[in-house]
């Protein structure tokens, strides 16, 4: 029940690691994400650290108390992650705890690793966070399109925004969605991320890039501006698509070649 390794080893052991519970245990696997309803005991188990005597607390500072369910050991995360001298939080989307060092840098997930992809954009309404990489800096961006508007609807209120706006072109009509960005984590907080309407790609439903930039006044607030870490962004952006496109969509952040980014639907 008690910690045998020194501190040097702990640290290696949890270094970058993601486990999906909020609890974890010695020398089984973590609980699976399903919940479940278990019977614990709890019976004062202690835990040390290279013999001294860890106090567990919650994130409020209040004691937790380890228990056992079904003869295995359970121990609190942050309590634990405390004693290590390791860095802990909780991703809501992934519904996983990650415990790195201090400094550390997860590794960027690789695109399979997301549950969204150009061929499966994140639905309307749906908050995605993400990693973006520009350069020697990345940020960690929670980004969610939560209105919008196309066709008819679409251009009553870009004409309500701007009485000079141009309707659109035969054959085309405007998608204009509200949608926010928070810079959750940057590897640099004095590194903003700058948004605007050309860091976004629009491509058709089936994967054909739209290459024509067409630009109108929306509705304020406008989805335009550079954010720092704790920050967030939230506006409009209008896009021109063809009438006959039953499902376009727009990739934020992808490289030169098209590939990575986040891929988000836009009806």
């Amino acid at each position: 029940m008690f910690f045998m390794r020194n501190r040097q080893q702990w640290r290696s052991f949890f270094s970058g690691v993601a486990v999906t519970a909020l609890v974890f245990s010695l020398g089984v696997p973590a609980l699976a994400a399903t919940v479940r309803t278990l019977e614990a005991t709890y019976s004062g188990i202690r835990i040390t650290l290279d013999g001294r005597e860890v106090d567990p607390k919650d994130a409020n500072g209040a004691a937790v108390e380890p228990f056992a369910v079904d003869g295995t050991t359970y121990l609190p995360v942050r309590a634990v992650a405390d004693a290590l001298g390791l860095e802990v939080t909780w991703d809501q989307e992934r519904q996983t705890v990650a415990l790195s060092t201090p400094g550390g840098q997860a590794p960027v997930p690789e695109e399979s690793a997301s549950p969204y992809s150009r061929t499966d954009p994140v639905p309307l309404g749906t908050a995605h966070t993400f990693r973006y990489a520009k350069g020697d800096d990345d940020w960690t961006i929670t980004m969610q399109i939560s209105e919008s508007l196309r066709g008819d609807k679409a251009w009553q209120a870009l004409k309500a925004a701007n009485q000079f706006n141009d309707p659109a072109p035969t054959g085309k009509e405007y998608v204009l969605v509200r949608l926010s960005a928070k810079v959750d984590e940057a590897s640099d907080p004095d590194q903003a991320v700058a948004f605007h309407l050309a860091g976004f790609d629009l491509y058709s439903a089936d994967s054909v890039q739209y290459t024509a930039f067409w630009t109108v006044v929306t509705p304020s607030p406008k989805f335009d501006g550079r954010v720092y870490q704790g920050g967030t962004l939230d506006g409009y952006l209008a896009f021109l698509v063809n009438q006959s496109d039953p499902a376009p969509k727009v990739v934020f952040g992808a490289d030169y070649t098209g590939a990575g980014g986040a891929w988000f639907s836009l009806t």
